[in-house]
């Protein structure tokens, strides 16, 4: 049997104002199961969903691993859409409950499996209290650095946006529209709305290539900062959600407002925005648009030196969220190691191919 396919995501997002959930667009609202994990750092939960989705990805079944915005090795959701089938980390920053208690979703409580009493000795308790603050601490420095890197960005942009010509960044996108989205379908458009990008302790991580890999027609968005990129892909999908088209939409970490990147389900068609975090290939049948090309490079000449400023005083605050971060996770592993000598993991085991025959279940009833 040929193994199933993966999807690499985002389900969140670390931002100049703090940690951003689309935890809610993970499984969609007739979801057939949600199973919520509880319990605190070094239980378990991402090898929990990391296991179950190798023994169905070997079964053909295709996944998508929804990773962390922070440490992108560790998940923090997977979901099996053949099913509609979600297993999801509920613990903090995404503190989820359930929405439909014993009908949809299912709380499994990883910490019934821990001593207690070994929890609670002084020593342990006051190290777990420090570690704890200490990484919501690093956590809260890293949204300080991004903050000042988001200031130097809107510096920066500011000095192209002020030479763009937006008539022709403007016509660009009309003509995208209007190969794309050329017509009302007569529905109403839907949107499923996630990150494919996050600035994480290791830096900047995607999986691009794997998310769009099957896409029937790419084009990729380049240019400086402040040149319209999120302009253009915003309007396309702004447009196609109007005329009634069902679209993947993709959110910037440092705008979670603005579109990076859309699939149009309908058509196959993957519009992707080539920039850091999120640096993109493109492949030789791509269509490559620069919106660069729409800016005045002799009116631009004169911000030379304070474009060179603030892309520095932007390179400089993400690296000071990098180290940040970086220390959160040392903080973060420290701290579960107070948890992992006193887990049975034994037990946790059981639980997870227990979790998992009754998913195979659930995905034998929908195939029936």
């Amino acid at each position: 049997m040929a193994e199933g396919s993966l999807r690499h995501l985002f389900p969140g997002a670390n931002t100049p104002g703090g940690f951003f959930s689309r935890y809610d667009q993970i499984a969609p609202a007739d979801a057939t199961r949600v199973f919520l994990l509880k319990g605190g750092p070094g239980v378990g939960k991402s090898t929990f969903m990391r296991k179950i989705a190798a023994d169905l990805t070997q079964l053909g079944i295709t996944i998508e691993y929804h990773h962390c915005s922070a440490d992108p090795d560790s998940l923090d959701a997977i979901y099996i859409p053949e099913g509609r089938i979600a297993v999801m980390d509920g613990t903090a920053p995404h503190v989820i409950d359930p929405r439909f208690p014993g009908a949809v979703d299912e709380i499994i409580n990883l910490g019934a499996y821990w001593d207690d009493a070994a929890l609670r000795q002084p020593e342990t308790r006051a190290a777990i209290v420090r570690l704890t603050r200490e990484c919501s601490f690093r956590y809260q420095r890293a949204y300080d650095a991004l903050k000042a890197a988001h200031r130097y960005l809107e510096e920066w942009k500011a000095y192209y946006s002020a030479c763009l010509d937006t008539g022709a960044l403007n016509a660009q996108t009309e003509a995208l529209i209007a190969q794309l989205v050329p017509k009302s379908t007569g529905r109403v458009g839907t949107a499923r709305r996630l990150f494919a990008s996050a600035i994480a302790w290791c830096g900047a991580r995607h999986w691009l290539e794997d998310l769009f890999r099957g896409a029937a027609a790419r084009y990729v968005i380049t240019g400086e900062p402040g040149t319209g990129k999120s302009t253009l892909v915003g309007r396309i999908a702004e447009t196609a959600l109007t005329r009634g088209y069902s679209l993947d939409v993709y959110h910037c970490p440092m705008y979670p407002d603005r579109v990076d990147h859309l699939y149009i389900r309908e058509t196959g068609a993957a519009v992707i925005t080539s920039t850091w975090p999120h640096l993109f290939a493109p492949a030789e049948e791509d269509t490559v648009i620069d919106t660069s090309a729409f800016v005045d490079q002799e009116r631009l000449a004169a911000y030379h030196e304070e474009i060179d400023g603030a892309r520095s005083g932007f390179t400089a605050a993400i690296q000071r969220e990098i180290f940040h971060l970086g220390k959160a996770k040392q903080t973060h592993d420290e701290l579960e190691c107070f948890y992992i000598p006193h887990m049975d993991f034994d037990a946790v085991e059981a639980v997870r191919v227990q979790t998992r025959d009754r998913i195979l279940d659930l995905l034998t009833g929908a195939r029936h």
